[in-house]
């Protein structure tokens, strides 16, 4: 299946090299630099905004947890 793939794509390129080189940014030079601007910035902030909200999950989580400890009464041991 992979050689199979690898070999469409080989051919592709070799066949219509035109089609395999295009882009969104490729195809319009005005707006080639705004999208490229965009997507830099997108794909700069995506891991901030995964570390934030797993940082903000766990921090929920520990929150509540100690939410529950404080209003369950404690065991007494033996």
């Amino acid at each position: 299946m992979t050689r199979a793939l690898v070999a469409a794509s080989l051919a592709l390129v070799v066949a219509v090299p035109d089609v395999a080189r295009a882009c969104s940014t490729c195809m319009d030079p005005t707006e080639g630099s705004r999208a490229l601007l965009v997507v830099t910035i997108f794909l700069s902030l995506l891991p901030i905004g995964m570390l934030a909200a797993i940082g903000g999950y766990v921090w929920w989580r520990a929150e509540q947890m100690r939410r529950l400890a404080a209003a369950l009464p404690l065991l007494e041991r033996p």
